[in-house]
């Protein structure tokens, strides 16, 4: 009979092969059915093996110690560091139920279903979730939206303005000529400008992603608020352009110098209300740089002036007026409105979407899309308007 000690190597050496057979299936190296053949002789052999180790059990040889025949085989084997049933000498670490079975499969040619530590996923060849919203840039808010609109149905607007009078009432004695006065006028005739853009989209695109055909016409539309915003405010007034606010002759000027922020501000709401619109301004368009570093004044003991308390809400409203931050406008520029007086907006067409096809859009699958709107800047008092430079921009 082998020796005791010759039989644990064994059985050290059939349970690490049969675990690497189990491997080398789960790789697909060797198929199920080699597998079943090996495991059915490795179920053999670990049963002769237990039998062998039974036997010396009963005759109470365990290393050169014999004539323990009273002691229980479980006990002796763990006082001794044996196994001492057939289940604790199993080396495959398979209960007798699942070594049974496996063996079964194996003389009916049927599979077996090897339960290991191991798990099985699928998640890396999962495809990953699609979101139905496209990240795309940020706009600025809409200035027109704060403005007053006037709607037209003709290509062009005119407007009268007066200027300034010549000549002013007096008292006049009896008899006497009354003083004259001149109204001097001018006529001012302003083209509406269209800004549009157009772009096309491919039938595939459209017909597979309804959520970016979405998102591409609303895109179309915000870039060309974005270049309206511009255009109210810093247009040039030369051809193809607005004359915008911040560049409409005539508009008043406040430019800062050895005050602070917010003194030049309130230097500038009074300049307004004493010129010839008499305008109360009740919008402040300003940078968000600016506005930050005019927030962020402080006396000679380092507290703040604008806020008391930086941690509660902070006001949008400098002066009692109204603040718009905007990066359209250039940083350390601000412009005071009154948006009841210095005029209005006109609106030949509003903001509309148009679709069609261009040269080979058709043969090529693809639909154009056009963006666009017709408006004109008029600005019919000027002195409802002040620009103000040179504000803190750090």
């Amino acid at each position: 009979m082998p020796n005791i000690i010759a039989l644990r190597r064994r059985a050290a050496e059939l349970n690490a092969e049969v675990r690497a057979k189990i491997k080398a299936c789960e790789q697909g190296q060797i198929s199920s059915k080699a597998l079943n053949t090996y495991i059915s002789a490795a179920s053999a052999e670990d049963q002769e093996i237990a039998d062998q180790i039974k036997a010396y059990e009963q005759t109470g040889q365990f290393a050169g110690r014999p004539g323990e025949r009273g002691t229980v085989p479980g006990a002796l084997a763990s006082a001794h560091g044996f196994r001492g049933t057939a289940a604790q000498f199993a080396p495959l670490n398979f209960t007798e139920t699942q070594l049974k079975a496996m063996h079964e499969a194996v003389q009916s040619q049927q599979s077996f279903a090897i339960r290991t530590k191991d798990f099985n996923t699928v998640d890396p060849y999962l495809p990953p979730e699609l979101s139905t919203e496209v990240i795309g840039p940020q706009y600025e808010t809409r200035l027109l939206e704060r403005l007053p609109i006037l709607p037209t149905s003709a290509p062009s607007v005119e407007f009268i303005r007066h200027l300034s009078t010549t000549g002013s009432p007096a008292i006049t004695a009896e008899g006497a000529a009354k003083p004259e006065l001149v109204f001097n006028t001018d006529r001012v005739i302003l083209a509406v400008q269209k800004i549009a853009c157009h772009s096309a989209l491919s039938w595939e695109s459209m017909s597979d992603w309804d959520a970016f055909t979405s998102y591409f016409l609303g895109e179309l539309q915000r870039q060309v608020i974005d270049t309206e915003n511009d255009e109210l405010l810093n247009g040039d007034g030369t051809t193809g352009h607005l004359a915008g606010l911040l560049n409409t002759s005539g508009i008043l000027t406040h430019a800062t110098a050895t005050e602070t922020g917010l003194d030049a501000v309130e230097l500038a709401i009074a300049k307004m209300r004493t010129g010839a619109a008499l305008a109360e301004a009740n919008l402040f368009v300003v940078h968000p740089n600016t506005w930050s570093a005019i927030r962020r004044t402080k006396d000679g003991q380092d507290r703040y002036l604008v806020t008391a308390d930086p941690t509660q809400g902070a006001s949008k409203t400098l002066w009692g007026v109204e603040v718009l931050p905007t990066t359209t406008i250039a940083p350390g520029v601000g412009g005071l409105l009154d948006t009841r007086k210095f005029g209005h907006v006109v609106v030949r067409e509003a903001l509309a979407l148009r679709t069609g096809t261009n040269d080979d859009d058709f043969t090529r699958n693809l639909q154009r899309w056009i963006a666009e709107e017709r408006l004109a800047l008029a600005v019919e008092r000027p002195a409802a308007v002040c620009k103000i430079t040179g504000l803190p921009t750090a």
